[in-house]
């Protein structure tokens, strides 16, 4: 949902620029665009398959040093997911937060670190969830931690679904047939930086 808002955004940017030219404009506009969408009126929609994301995603996961995927469910409230590699998003907030040690080992995560080769994955329920977390009084949905993610996105009656990654949106087009299957993983790129070598 976060990315639908945040498309909606970018393809106003480029069409109109004049009109996103402030801090003040954008978070206005952002608004704007988080209400059309009806991020802020999730109770209000009368198609239960479109308040969450459980029926139309299924979440799969890699564990560090493990070649199988595991089914993780979608919590069926959650209508954003987020994988994380830092423990930025959305202008340096911490959604994942800090966790207490009895809470990470209840639900056997590790201390969030961002070059521990894990992401953090965690679901956002609504606009009034998302504006709690974002303002880090409340933490977000947590679901999973993980080395590698598989989403299968079902076939049906979608025909595109919203996506961004470091903040640049995209439609990815979907089969109304077929699943639509998206990795997210870390590729082993060695460092000319840190290894030295000269290229």
């Amino acid at each position: 949902m976060d990315a639908q808002v945040a498309y909606g955004f970018h393809q106003l940017r480029d069409e109109k620029p004049f009109l996103a030219s402030g801090p003040l404009s954008n978070k206005l506009i952002y608004a704007g665009y988080t209400c059309k969408q009806g991020w802020f009126f999730t109770q209000c929609i009368s198609d239960p398959e479109l308040r969450g994301l459980t029926n139309i995603i299924r979440l799969s996961i890699k564990k560090m040093d493990s070649s199988e995927w595991e089914h993780i469910p979608v919590p069926s409230s959650v209508r954003a997911i987020v994988a994380l590699n830092l423990h930025n998003y959305a202008s340096g907030r911490n959604p994942w937060g800090n966790l207490k040690p009895e809470y990470l080992e209840k639900k056997g995560f590790v201390e969030a670190q961002s070059d521990d080769g894990l992401l953090e994955i965690f679901g956002l329920k609504q606009g009034w969830h998302a504006s709690l977390v974002m303002v880090e009084l409340i933490s977000a949905k947590h679901i999973a931690q993980a080395a590698a993610i598989r989403l299968e996105i079902k076939g049906g009656q979608w025909r595109d679904a919203y996506m961004q990654m470091d903040g640049e949106p995209w439609k990815q087009p979907l089969s109304t047939e077929y699943s639509t299957f998206v990795d997210i993983k870390r590729v082993p790129y060695p460092s000319m930086i840190i290894s030295g070598a000269d290229r």
